[in-house]
């Protein structure tokens, strides 16, 4: 082994860890070479780090977690990265699909002896050492996409595809590809062809899900998700996207049995939690979500999960919900002024949408009054009081998130949903909801 070579092990077991380090010795690895890290942060920062290295994950560390590291080692250009050994105490076929779907190279479940893992390392090294031809290809791929070469990167894949159409991982990488540059017809004509496999990949009918979804044929990409999630239940990833596809289908009963079962094999996963809160959210139990999220969400997560149910229910002219939600946002983060800032911006945007151009300035006024840096919400002020009386709509700079002020948060922790209402109006009491924040800070 390359004396430069290096291994990231991230377990909560010290008797894995142990024992994964001295076999790593053993193979001719530096101690200064092996990195046992505490959290997924910095098991993420590592990877980020070491360009080609060892991986070696432990499942019981967290299993939304250790999915998430997963997708990290072949996020942006890279097809192939760090070698991955998997351990899992519980012996379940469920976790053995999660790898395959993840290309993991080594797994071990159930009762692991230190044999085992001594063999499953020597092994990883060996693969390792002696990077095969598919492999080589891959990352000369890689090594394309890296420098911005992304036609080259393309076309390499396209000639491996011609010489071997028969090649799941190759047709994956391909369609991947495709998306990656929005030619999803290309992508969805290799994926109808792999779905016809007697043994078809769980990750064949996720890509297929995400191109029909994003042609909006919404039935038949959740048909294709649940078909997926029967042959690999522990997938994260996908039972986010089936609770954000069943609320934008309008069944949230559905949506939130999705994110639930995330939390069965994964009980802290926080972006499961804020879809279970959402969905609640979606269904008028306030309460119920307030409840869960105690102790769990803070107040900047707790801002955008409300926003996020208001800006929807916005979107489908339910106004009266929407305004509601803001409010109840608004007394929760009186003490937030960045973050009543933003509530009051969307609420404006909100107003605006609903006619009530009036009310609407009122809220940009009161946003740039509690943030003064905040220059959308100065813009929208002049933009309306400039505009006629009478005429189109003027053009306002519009948002639907809170990430100016809520900076802090991953992509993926808040699942950014859409949801259909029954319509309906009440009128909001805008003096009165302004005047109860105007002591703010």
């Amino acid at each position: 082994m390359e004396e430069s070579s290096s291994a990231i092990i991230l377990t909560k077991r010290p008797e894995i860890r142990d024992v994964v380090r001295q076999a790593l010795k053993a193979k001719g690895m530096k101690a200064d070479n092996i990195f046992p890290v505490m959290d997924e942060k910095e098991c993420l920062k590592k990877q980020s780090e070491i360009e080609y290295g060892l991986l070696i994950l432990d499942w019981e560390f967290a299993p939304d977690k250790i999915q998430f590291i997963l997708s990290n080692n072949r996020k942006e250009h890279r097809l192939e990265s760090h070698l991955v050994f998997l351990i899992a105490a519980h012996d379940e076929t469920a976790i053995v699909k999660v790898a395959q779907e993840y290309y993991v190279n080594y797994v071990a479940v159930g009762e692991i002896s230190t044999d085992t893992i001594r063999d499953q390392i020597k092994g990883l090294v060996k693969e390792f050492s002696a990077t095969g031809p598919l492999r080589k290809m891959l990352l000369a791929v890689d090594a394309c996409r890296k420098s911005g070469d992304h036609a080259n990167a393309i076309e390499m894949l396209e000639k491996l595809h011609a010489k071997q159409p028969e090649h799941e991982r190759i047709g994956i990488e391909l369609a991947e590809a495709y998306i990656h540059e929005d030619r999803w017809s290309l992508a969805e004509d290799i994926l109808r062809v792999l779905l016809q496999d007697e043994d078809v990949s769980p990750r064949v009918k996720h890509l297929f899900a995400r191109c029909r979804l994003k042609q909006g044929d919404y039935n038949t990409a959740l048909a294709s998700l649940k078909g997926a999630q029967l042959l690999s239940p522990y997938n994260v990833e996908r039972l986010l996207e089936m609770g954000n596809l069943f609320l934008k289908l309008d069944r949230v009963e559905e949506a939130e049995a999705a994110f639930s079962e995330i939390l069965a094999f994964s009980p802290v996963s926080k972006p499961a939690t804020f879809g279970v809160s959402a969905s609640k959210l979606l269904m008028g139990e306030v309460n119920d979500a307030l409840q869960i999220l105690n102790g769990v969400a803070n107040p900047r997560e707790l801002s955008a999960i409300f926003n996020t149910a208001a800006i929807l229910a916005i979107k489908q002219q339910r106004y009266d919900a929407g305004f509601a939600l803001y409010q109840k946002a608004l007394q929760l983060l009186a003490k937030k002024p960045k973050l009543v800032s933003r509530i009051l911006y969307n609420m404006g945007i909100g107003f605006v949408k609903w006619g009530k151009s009036d009310k609407g300035l009122k809220c940009f006024e009161k946003a740039a009054e509690q943030d003064p840096t905040f220059q959308d919400a100065s813009f929208n002020v002049k933009v309306l009081k400039a505009a006629p009386v009478s005429g189109p709509a003027p053009t306002l700079k519009e948002t639907t998130d809170l990430s100016e002020a809520v900076s802090d948060l991953s992509d993926g922790e808040i699942p950014l949903m859409e949801i259909g209402y029954d319509h309906g109006e009440e009128e909001v009491e805008l003096d009165e909801v302004l005047s109860n924040i105007s002591k703010v800070g």
